[in-house]
């Protein structure tokens, strides 16, 4: 059956913003994709049902920051028009009424309709955990990638340093994405990101890299964490790190690290 969307527009159009919490163990992502079960799936289906959309009607939700399978989010943000008269209240009680498990309405609010979840954000924070220790954990399986090997945290450290600024991205980018930005043949989007923040924290058994920038490149966090996880184990030194940076090429960087240890927490509109 064909599907259509539909987009109030005029005074009667109402724009929600919501905050989204979500264990992306079992989605193939947040985005709407043809065949998997995906975030914006869900809640799209639940606000058919919620606000009585006719057959094959759709409402187009937004999302602040595009998430792979298996991460997670703390702090997701999303916006959606309606010609619906619920109040805001309602939308909250109604959507975790409706919504699986494993995602879950924290605030909703009515916002002005000039804001859209993605393209007003201004910074996005991301954390990455990794559960350093000889045994796994059967509990933090789900939200944290388990390294056996006991990692020198400082050295990671001075070699997230080099990263905060505004800088060329390509050696962390996915594939497709890693080229040099300044590459004026290159038929490629640009690599360029300005990171303001790159800081680990200990908190017992698990270390914590949180990372904030405007935007970040598809895999870009996790090529880091893979990357700076060999700083680490002392395969590579901070000074090597600083190389891969610069160099801007995907393949003198490291692995991938998993996507359980990554949760995107907030997103800053100022």
């Amino acid at each position: 059956m064909e599907t259509f969307t539909t987009t109030p527009e005029g005074p009667q159009a109402r724009n929600i913003k919501l905050v989204l919490e979500y264990d992306g163990t079992d989605f193939k992502g947040s985005q709407l994709q043809a065949n998997g079960r995906t975030v914006q799936g869900e809640l799209e289906k639940a606000l058919a049902s919620l606000t009585g959309l006719g057959t094959g009607e759709r409402c187009v939700v937004s999302m602040a920051g595009r998430t792979d399978s298996g991460v997670h989010a703390s702090g997701q943000v999303a916006n959606f028009l309606t010609a619906s008269r619920l109040p805001v209240e309602t939308f909250r009680r109604g959507l975790n009424a409706l919504l699986p498990f494993d995602v879950a309405v924290l605030t909703a609010e009515e916002v002005s309709n000039d804001f859209h979840a993605r393209f007003s954000a201004k910074e996005r924070t991301y954390r990455y955990t990794v559960l350093n220790r000889p045994v796994r954990s059967p509990l933090a399986r789900r939200f944290a990638y388990q390294v056996a090997q006991p990692l020198d945290l400082p050295a990671m450290q001075a070699a997230a340093d080099g990263l905060v600024g505004e800088r060329d991205f390509a050696s962390f980018a996915g594939a497709g994405w890693g080229v040099k930005d300044s590459d004026p043949t290159a038929d490629k989007p640009g690599t360029v990101r300005n990171l303001v923040k790159a800081e680990w924290q200990a908190e017992g058994d698990r270390l914590i890299l949180e990372v904030a920038a405007n935007a970040f490149l598809p895999h870009m966090i996790r090529n880091i964490v893979g990357t700076l996880l060999l700083v680490g184990k002392g395969e590579r030194t901070p000074g090597d790190f600083a190389r891969i940076v610069a160099v801007c090429d995907r393949r003198q960087a490291g692995p991938t690290a998993p996507a359980c240890g990554l949760s995107l927490v907030s997103v800053r509109y100022f």
